[in-house]
This record gives C-alpha cells, sequence and structure tokens, in this order.
C-alpha cells in the first residue's frame, strides 16, 4: 500500500539520518569529557565484618551489595567482607542476611575504609541456620536496572509503562494519553512479561491497548530486566520483565506508613495513595500491610485542541500479611484494581472517505468540550489477584519454596452503536488463572548456589453472552507446565558465571463458532525449549562486564491464531492465522559499566542483537467499511527478524552539587524474510538532564532541580509503503521537576514538582497507535506531597 498523502516535509531533512546523529551525540559528549578530565585509577577497598547486634558472634554468609555498581560481596563463615577495586565517591550499601532485617546504609569513600555492619538477629537461629535466600544479583549477565522508591515517587501520578521509560532501552507503546505498554528493546504486549508480587501477571495484555492492570505503588521498587529471560520465567518473557518487587513486611515494631496526594494540570487529574503497615506486639517476625490508591482525570489536551473522550477513574487495594522466621516464612496478599477510560472520539470514524481525510488533515474531525465523563467508546476493566507463599528451610544449605496465585480479569469494551445498545458491551470476557510454583534454592559449598523448580498454568477465557455481535476473541482453556534449573558459580571474587535450562509444555483448547454457526474444537500442543549462559566480570578500575547468550520461546497468543473483527480499543480490525508457530529467540547481550574520574562519574553501555524465528506481528493490510464505521485493517503474520541495538547512560558530577546525566538508544529491527525494515520498532532518542542538588537547605534535605531535554527523532528505518501515513517528524521536549523532604521527627514531609512538554509543542509519536489521528498530549504540570510517618528518626 503506498502512503497516503500527509504534510510537506522540510528539504532539509533528506539526509538527516538518525543513528549517524544519535552517534556523533555520543562520541562528542564522551570524548570530549574524556579530554576534558584525566582518568584516575579506582583502587580503593570497602572491608569489614557483619556481626550480631547484640553479641559480636558473625553473620556467615551475609550479603554487602552496592546498587549503583551492581557489585557484591559474601561474607566469609567469620562474616569477613571485601569490595576491592572502588573509586572515591558516596555509595549505598545494603547488607542482608537470613532472618535479619536488611541495613542500606550511605557511605562516602575517600581511601580504603573498614567499616563494621550490625544486624538485627539472635544467637540462636544463627546456630540453626545459614543463608538460604536469593543472591542480591538473581540475574547475573543480565542487562537490567532498578526503579527504587523515590524516583516512583517522583513520577506520582503516572502509568507504570512511563515510571519505567526513563531506562535506556525501555519505552512505552501508547494508544492514547492514557494508555502505555512497557516495550524492551522494541519487544512490547506479550513478549514482556510483568511479575505482579511475584505472580505473573494475566489481564488480556495481548491487546496494544491492554495497559498492565496493577497499581505500581503496591511494590516500592520496579526492576527491569533487559533480556530474554524465559529459562527462569517460562514464555512471555522472550524481550524482558518487568518486576514490581514485593515490599517486605515489617517483623516488629509500630505502625509506620504515609499518605500522598497528586494533581496535573493536564486532564485536571487528581489521586493519592496511602499505606500503613506494622508489626504485631509480642509476635516477633509476624508484619501486615494495607495500602490503597485511587486517581481520576478529565479529557486529556493536546497543544491546540481537546483530545475529547480520554479520561480515566481508576482505584486499586491491596493487602499483605506475613510471618518470618529463622526456618519458616510465610505470607498472604490480595489486591484489588479497577480502571474505566475512554478511548479517543476522533478514532472512531464512519466511512472509508472520512478515515482518510482524518488521517491527511492532522486535525482530529471529532473535538469537543473538556469533561470529566467517559463516554462510548470506552473499557472498563477489574483484576483481583490472591497469592499465597510458605518458604521452609529444609536444611543449612537448601530451602524450598511454594506460591499459589490465582487471578480473575473482568473486561468490558464498549463501542458506539445504534438503537441506544452503547450501554452495552461490544466485547465482555472473564479470564480466570491459576499459578502453582515450587523451587528448591541451594547452596553447595561456598562458590555454588542456585535453584530447580516447576512452574504451572490453568487459565480459562470466556466470552459473557449478551453482547450482540461476534466475538473478537474465542472461548478457550490453556495449561502449561515447565521444569528449570538455575546454577551460579562464583569463580573469585570478580567472576561469577550463571547456567540454566528450561522445557515447557502448552496444551491450548479453543472453543469457537465458524461463519455458518458450527462449534469447532480446535486444539494446539507446543513443546518448547531455553537454554542461557551468562557471566558477571568485576575487571580493574572499577569496571564491569556482564555478558548473557540465551534462547527463548513464545508460544503464539490465542488473539494471533484466531482474532476476528474490529478491536474498538484500538480502532482496527484484526485477523489472526491459526497455523502460526512458536517463536523461536536467540539473544546476545554485552552490558559494560564503569566509573570514572575518582567516582565523579558512571558510564553504562549496553549492546544486543535477537534473532527470532516465526516473529509474529499485526501487519497493516488496508482498510474496511462496517456497519460501525470504517477501520484499518492489520493481520497477524509471521515473519524471521533481527534485531539489534544500544544502550547508553552516562552520570557526571559536574562540579559541587551538579550533575549532567546522559540517555540515548537505538533500536533497529529487519524483517528477514521481506528484506525490510520492521514495522512499528522505537524512534531513536537523547535524553541529557542537568540536575542541582545541594546537600540541605536549612531544615530542607534530599533537594533536587532537575531540567531535561529529549529528543526522539523521526523513524526512517520502516516498511516503504506499509503505513496508512509518514512516521511523525523528529520532536523536542523540555521538562523540569524539583522535590525536597523536610523531617519532622519521626515524621517526614516530601514535596514535588514536575512539568512534562514545557513549550506546549504539538508532536506526535511513532509508537502511538492513535498518533493517526490527533497530537499527543501539550503542556503539563504535576504537583504532589508525602507524608511519611512512623519509623526510625529522620532528623539526620
Amino acid at each position: 500500500m503506498l502512503f497516503l498523502s500527509g504534510p510537506t516535509r522540510p528539504l532539509w531533512r533528506a539526509s538527516f539520518h538518525p543513528l549517524r546523529y544519535l552517534v556523533l551525540v555520543l562520541s562528542c559528549s564522551i570524548v570530549g569529557l574524556s579530554g576534558a578530565l584525566a582518568q584516575e585509577l579506582c583502587t580503593y577497598t570497602l572491608s569489614g565484618r557483619v556481626i550480631d547486634a547484640h553479641d559480636p558472634e558473625a553473620l556467615a554468609f551475609a550479603e554487602i551489595y552496592l546498587p549503583e555498581l551492581q557489585r557484591g560481596a559474601v561474607a566469609d563463615t567469620a562474616g569477613r567482607y571485601r569490595i576491592a577495586d572502588l573509586c572515591a565517591g558516596t555509595y549505598r550499601v545494603r547488607v542482608m542476611h537470613l532472618g535479619c532485617e536488611p541495613v542500606e546504609r550511605s557511605v562516602t569513600l575517600k581511601g580504603d575504609l573498614e567499616l563494621d555492619f550490625r544486624l538485627e538477629h539472635h544467637a540462636h537461629e544463627l546456630r540453626e541456620a545459614e543463608i538460604i535466600r536469593d543472591r542480591p544479583d538473581e540475574h547475573v549477565g543480565q542487562a537490567h536496572a532498578e526503579v527504587d522508591k523515590d524516583a516512583m515517587e517522583r513520577s506520582s501520578g503516572r502509568t507504570l509503562g512511563e515510571m519505567i521509560a526513563v531506562i535506556p532501552g525501555v519505552t512505552t507503546l501508547n494508544s492514547g494519553p492514557t494508555i502505555s505498554k512497557p516495550m524492551v528493546h522494541g519487544l512490547t504486549g506479550n513478549r514482556v512479561l510483568v511479575l505482579n508480587q511475584g505472580i505473573r501477571q494475566e489481564d488480556q495484555q495481548w491487546g496494544s491497548e491492554h495497559a498492565p492492570n496493577l497499581d505500581p505503588f503496591s511494590s516500592d521498587r520496579i526492576t527491569v530486566v533487559k533480556g530474554a529471560a524465559s529459562v527462569q520465567y517460562g514464555s512471555d518473557a522472550i524481550g524482558g520483565v518487568v518486576i514490581t518487587e514485593p515490599v517486605e513486611l515489617p517483623r516488629e515494631g509500630p505502625v509506620s506508613g504515609e499518605v500522598r496526594g497528586v494533581g496535573m494540570l493536564n486532564g485536571q487529574a487528581i489521586g493519592g495513595n496511602g499505606l500503613l503497615q506494622g508489626g504485631v506486639k509480642g509476635v516477633r517476625g509476624l508484619g501486615w500491610r494495607v495500602q490503597g490508591s485511587g486517581r481520576s482525570m478529565g479529557d486529556s489536551r493536546a497543544a491546540d485542541y481537546n483530545l475529547s473522550n480520554t479520561g480515566m477513574h481508576e482505584t486499586g487495594a491491596s493487602a499483605s500479611i506475613g510471618f518470618r522466621d529463622h526456618r519458616w516464612n510465610a505470607s498472604v496478599y490480595g489486591s484489588w484494581y479497577a480502571r474505566e477510560l475512554g478511548i479517543l472520539r476522533a478514532a472512531h470514524i464512519g466511512n472509508l472517505t472520512d478515515l482518510q481525510n482524518a488521517i491527511n488533515s492532522g486535525t482530529p474531525w471529532y473535538v469537543g468540550a473538556a469533561t470529566r465523563a467517559i463516554d462510548a467508546p470506552r473499557q472498563t476493566v477489574e483484576h483481583l489477584l490472591a497469592k499465597a507463599e510458605a518458604g521452609y528451610a529444609v536444611n543449612e544449605r537448601g530451602k524450598l519454596v511454594l506460591t499459589y496465585g490465582f487471578q480473575q480479569d473482568d473486561r468490558q469494551e464498549y463501542d458506539i452503536r445504534r438503537g441506544g445498545r452503547s450501554g452495552r458491551p461490544a466485547l465482555d470476557l472473564d479470564l480466570s488463572t491459576h499459578t502453582g510454583d515450587a523451587v528448591y534454592k541451594h547452596w553447595i559449598g561456598k562458590q555454588v548456589h542456585g535453584k530447580v523448580g516447576f512452574s504451572g498454568i490453568y487459565q480459562e477465557n470466556v466470552n459473557i453472552p449478551g453482547t450482540g455481535v461476534r466475538p473478537l476473541l474465542p472461548n478457550y482453556r490453556r495449561q502449561s507446565g515447565g521444569l528449570y534449573l538455575i546454577e551460579h558459580l562464583t569463580v573469585n571474587e570478580g567472576l561469577e558465571l550463571e547456567a540454566g535450562a528450561r522445557i515447557e509444555r502448552t496444551h491450548l483448547l479453543v472453543a469457537k463458532y465458524t461463519v455458518n454457526d458450527v462449534l469447532i474444537l480446535p486444539e494446539h500442543d507446543f513443546l518448547n525449549h531455553a537454554l542461557s549462559l551468562g557471566a558477571n566480570w568485576s575487571v580493574a578500575d572499577s569496571a564491569r562486564i556482564r555478558i548473557n547468550l540465551s534462547s527463548a520461546f513464545r508460544p503464539p497468543h490465542v488473539s494471533e491464531l484466531y482474532s476476528e473483527g474490529l478491536h474498538h480499543g484500538t480502532a482496527a480490525i484484526e485477523i489472526g492465522d491459526a497455523l502460526l508457530p512458536s517463536e523461536r529467540a536467540f539473544k546476545g547481550v554485552i552490558d559494560l559499566g564503569t566509573a570514572l574520574f575518582q567516582g565523579r562519574a558512571h558510564a553504562l553501555l549496553t549492546a544486543h542483537a535477537s534473532r527470532i524465528n516465526d516473529f509474529i506481528y499485526l501487519r497493516p493490510d488496508g482498510y474496511q467499511l462496517t456497519i460501525r464505521g470504517a477501520f484499518p485493517v492489520f493481520r497477524y503474520v509471521a515473519t524471521d527478524a533481527l534485531i539489534s541495538g544500544l544502550d547508553a547512560s552516562f552520570d557526571l558530577r559536574i562540579a559541587g552539587p551538579f550533575t549532567w546525566r546522559l540517555r540515548a538508544s537505538t533500536v533497529h529491527g529487519r524483517d528477514l524474510v521481506q528484506d525490510e525494515w520492521l514495522f512499528q520498532m522505537p524512534s531513536d532518542r537523547v535524553e541529557n538532564t542537568i540536575a542541582f542538588a545541594p546537600r540541605r537547605a536549612g531544615r530542607w534535605k534530599e533537594l533536587e532541580v532537575a531540567a531535561t531535554s529529549s529528543f526522539v527523532l523521526e523513524q526512517r528505518r520502516i516498511p516503504v509503503g506499509l503505513d496508512f501515513t509518514p512516521p511523525p517528524l523528529t520532536y523536542h521536549l523540555l521538562g523540569l521537576s524539583a522535590s525536597a523532604a523536610r523531617p519532622l521527627g519521626k515524621n517526614e514531609l516530601r514535596v514535588g514538582l514536575r512539568g512534562s512538554n514545557l513549550l506546549n509543542i504539538a508532536y506526535r509519536d511513532y509508537l502511538d497507535r492513535f498518533r493517526y489521528y490527533a497530537d499527543a498530549r501539550g503542556i503539563d504540570i504535576a504537583l504532589w506531597i508525602t507524608y511519611r510517618f512512623g519509623g526510625k528518626d529522620r532528623t539526620h
């Protein structure tokens, strides 16, 4: 299909090459700095002992970890540890041991430093069990990054996808201003697994406008694994894993918590969340936590007009209780999440002529007055999660962990229908999922540790009768079981190796009616395996290299096999192919990290390449006129693909409290069968931030003011003549943020201000499915206030 006519392009863009620009920016930045500053060797050592807080007894095999450097050590039988080749600077040091409260401390290194850590522990517990828990670095060789609690707070009011999009190599696939799905190294949807409290999130994630149905503030840390991780997590981890980490419950102590409120200018959004947690008096090791949140917003606004029917209302709550001692741990967790959101009204069009005119005009055909009301087209979702977990240290070198999860996901999608039927859902799906995991974690001597596990899934999807239309997705039952083994070998202080393997079988039973109303019951069986080899090597001068080579798999989802009809959430007709096979991926990742200039700078470069056989994607295939309007058509097709790219980050303390941060990424995707670029790969992007962070200003601390400049380049690597319109032009956004904290004894007040698209630029993003119809959001200002109470004294 040829491009539809669009806005005239400036002639100077003909010679503009995004990749050259990206390489030029990175090269000039790093080379220029290298010439301006002389690199000094990093030869300092942090060492000491980890001991009990009540007596001098050693805590053998305690774990000491520096998150900024992603390096650590394991204490020996005398509790001694040693981390060498460190630069001068300030680091967070995290210390963990079985049966102890983790300790995190800020340490300033100006030379060799001996530092002892005292952990709350009881001597009789030490005699009964040693360390039997995960290593601080569970992803040996895998490139990964973390969004911590403070970074999540600064992103208040944003979605999960927007929170993690600050990580190089992570972007979002959007459907308008309120729906975003994480994309890792060009892969999204069923290829990026979301773990919610350790449970696979199952919530109709096949749809490009089906954002994860979870409240990110039910966790206090999000980890993104940027690589094929099918060995440990099974299918759907072919592109990466987004992990909302379970919050460690208090074992004792008084009630503590926080309350947060947030307001946003664009959409007149308001929201908030709060939590309470504490121990149980007289029962050491028993803790609880309750949390809740809510957010409501009206129509968003682009730079020049209102984005009609893009409001959203969401509510969530969770509760957990758990017990831990030196040998046992058990916990129960439950959460509920509900969301109602509108679909851009201008994306639904009555005939082919109007559809082409809407795409060509550059402005939406429908712009109404701003309102908080949500009308059809719209969707509602409700997600329930229940989790039970128990662990038992069977001996001094092994621990068995059993986990069960149940999820119920109800989704209704409402279309604009004649005869007053817009209040009747056009799609009504009920998805029930049971998951079970059994893992045995073990140590073999001091150098070898690992896990062997089994995971299983039983899932049923049911179309609720009464929609009056043919279902987009059929009823189905999916059963899957996998067995895996992962082993880690600590070769020496600076080198750790990992190897793993998995075998998994999936059975799919589908129930659907043909166009002649004949019931058929097709079945599919998929047997897949995955392998992984990884290494984490800490070399001299505070440099680290991670290498991972892995294979991964993904059976086709029912949506890819049997979709047939209008998917109103994307305003597109989607057609599946029942003959699609499993995807097979082979991926290599090299992750290089180093500290420079006596710890004043940190650089990280990740190179990745994937060969994916039978890569499944939605390919544009013209238009179709139906009784419900005119819509673009997309078909699920399979091809062989090669996807490669680079992620880069560079942080430099320029002078005093000033820091410069650079983030950049590029992804190249080729269709090897058609010999063309892959459709819908992320554009190259570069982000620069200048931050001012003085230590204190009076009684205020943790102050930071930051200005951010983001360039997203025009996507030139596209299949010729395939898309409905040319890709959007390069755009540049300016942002500003400020935050600070004020201790109030054992309490703390935290405030923050965030501005986005401050120049109110009219732009469209290549990864927005609604870019055909309207611009993205214009200027936005967000204000958040947090009050934390209870816990330790926060004055210092």
